[in-house]
């Protein structure tokens, strides 16, 4: 190791102490020097401050604090600093958060820096001249006010354009929409802190007359009217909005709706309708269209029931059908089906029956112990007799028509039964007579035929006496009667005589009526037989004088042959005989020879 010597560690130590000394030299100058400047500082301060221009006094007195080289004016500086500084840091603090919330879009934080700023602002101003003078320069200075109200008032047009060009889509859009507007503070809506509430509502008010009133003029379905009423109401009234508009626009249109349904008739639709408008009764509670509703319900069931008196079912039954969303109708529809079931009760037997066509139908009223009754007859060749008593189901009897032409004429006949019991009379095509009569008793749920016959006509002349004219077998080609046998049917029993057995001589005794005699055929007159009345000898003028009876009707009559006429003496006439005499002579008009 290098040991040093005495003398150069005197020198450098000396050396040392030199370099020590210039750096306080140095420290000491310079310290001169920082104070000089923060004494200049702090007067440049102090002029700025006594000259109001705060904001840069504020600046100058930071400046001077950092300077600690002397602690001159230190306690000036903190004080002044204390009023200003807190100032200008909540001013920048505020208006840099507030830039930043706006475009982050959080409207609630930039509300909390509106109002902290309201809160500081109402401190400031009320407060020293100095602390007054300092935020007047911050708010020059940042734009907080002209900020602030750009940054709301976009927000507020944004919204108000929303509403204006229907770009909501949702409720909850137009509840987010209302709460942003309802966020914003009331001095960007006017002075009048009463016309924010005023303007929300307008706007709120007039978008949703925009939505119902597009939809009244496209004449929308009514269900999505009322969905769209009920909408709005709760909208509306979450929102604390006046809703008598809404409540006059439904009220008049749906009023209109409702009687163009009527008008056309269309009793579904207007029932329909109405049922879906009902919805709205707890938010129109005092508008016309529901006693309107009901009037026009009440007149179409008193319609109903009219028809249905009237006769006229099916128009009834289509009210009471259309009218079932307002009403329970059912027991309605009931009465109406079970009237129209007696009135035509074919349609009991086409239920009971349905793959049977009913060609021939009679029905009759209060007959046989019954409301009603029917009989019909099948197209395959089945009778049935149905009888309703109240609201019992149908009793039918069954029976079978065999071999039977066409029936011309179905009825019901009691004179037919010596116990009155329900007799279905028949009126048939005839292959040999002009008409086949046939009649079914209905007796202890059984049909019993107990007449059969062919014959050109058929009287009932008596209870259970028929006059039959020209039947088949026994009576053929004369009016015969019919009674019941033992058996309860109809059997041949006699001819009918309806004229009186004469001599000839007395035919002028028997004018107008039907009598029988016999003839002898002495001459023709124009085709038509001449019989001899009487004949005696006039001794007087020795010649014999006859007298003579024209018989009509018939041109096939033989001379010199007797005949048996039926017929009636009715009139005169006159006549030339063979030998060219004149004579008047009565005339007999025959029906029948024998």
């Amino acid at each position: 190791m290098l040991k040093l010597t005495v003398y150069k560690k005197v020198s450098m130590s000396r050396n040392f102490f030199l370099l020590l000394l210039i750096f306080l030299l140095v420290l000491v100058g310079g310290k001169i020097m920082l104070a000089h400047e923060k004494l200049a500082t702090y007067k440049e301060a102090m002029k700025l401050f006594q000259s109001g221009e705060l904001v840069a006094a504020e600046r100058k007195f930071r400046d001077a604090k950092l300077n600690f080289s002397v602690t001159d004016h230190n306690k000036d500086i903190n004080l002044k600093l204390s009023i200003l500084s807190p100032i200008r840091e909540v001013m920048e603090d505020l208006d840099e958060k507030a830039t930043d919330y706006y475009e982050k879009k959080d409207l609630d934080k930039l509300v909390d820096m509106y109002e902290r700023w309201q809160q500081s602002r109402k401190k400031w101003v009320s407060g020293t001249s100095i602390q007054k003078r300092m935020y007047e320069e911050m708010v020059m200075l940042t734009k907080l006010d002209q900020d602030m109200e750009s940054y709301f008032s976009t927000i507020k047009k944004t919204n108000l354009a929303k509403l204006q060009n229907n770009t909501a889509n949702s409720s909850s859009d137009e509840e987010e929409i209302f709460t942003t507007m309802k966020k914003i503070p009331s001095e960007y809506y006017g002075s009048d802190p009463a016309t924010r509430t005023k303007e929300i509502q307008s706007s709120f008010q007039t978008y949703y007359a925009g939505k119902i009133n597009a939809m009244t003029a496209a004449n929308a379905p009514v269900v999505d009217l009322v969905a769209e009423g009920l909408r709005q109401f709760g909208m509306l009234e979450k929102f604390s909005i006046a809703t008598s508009g809404l409540k006059e626009t439904l009220d008049s249109h749906l009023l209109k709706v409702l009687t163009s349904a009527l008008g056309k008739n269309d009793f579904a639709t207007f029932a329909e309708q109405a049922n879906s408008i009902k919805k709205l009764s707890a938010n129109l509670a005092s508008a016309k269209v529901f006693p309107f509703i009901e009037k026009s319900k009440n007149d179409l069931l008193a319609k109903a029931k009219n028809l249905t008196a009237g006769n006229k079912f099916a128009d009834a039954i289509s009210i009471y059908e259309a009218l079932k969303p307002l009403e329970n109708t059912d027991q309605f529809i009931a009465n109406a089906n079970l009237a129209w079931d007696k009135y035509e009760p074919i349609r009991v037997l086409q239920r009971l029956y349905p793959g049977k066509e009913f060609a021939n139908v009679v029905n009759a009223k209060n007959k046989w112990g019954a409301d009603s009754v029917v009989a019909a007859v099948s197209k395959d060749g089945g009778i049935f007799f149905g009888k309703l008593k109240g609201e019992e189901a149908m009793a039918v009897t069954e029976g079978s028509l065999q071999g039977l032409q066409a029936i011309k004429k179905l009825d019901f006949q009691s004179n037919l039964s010596k116990s009155d019991n329900p007799v279905i009379y028949m009126e048939a095509k005839s292959s040999e007579r002009k008409h086949h009569y046939l009649a079914y008793e209905v007796r202890s749920g059984s049909m019993v035929k107990n007449l059969d016959v062919e014959a050109d006509n058929l009287t009932i002349e008596a209870k259970n006496v028929l006059l039959v004219d020209n039947p088949t077998g026994s009576g053929a080609g004369q009016p015969a009667y019919y009674e019941l046998d033992n058996d309860g049917k109809y059997q041949f029993t006699n001819i009918k005589v309806d004229y009186v057995d004469i001599e000839i001589g007395d035919i002028t005794k028997y004018m107008g009526k039907k009598v029988r005699f016999t003839a002898y055929a002495a001459s023709k007159v124009n085709g038509e037989a001449l019989v001899t009345l009487s004949e005696s000898y006039n001794y007087s003028s020795g010649q014999w004088e006859k007298t003579y009876l024209l018989l009509k009707g018939q041109t096939n009559f033989t001379i010199y042959t007797n005949y048996k006429v039926i017929g009636t003496f009715n009139s005169y006439t006159n006549i030339t005989t063979d030998t060219g005499e004149q004579l008047r002579v009565p005339v007999f008009q025959v029906e029948k020879v024998e």
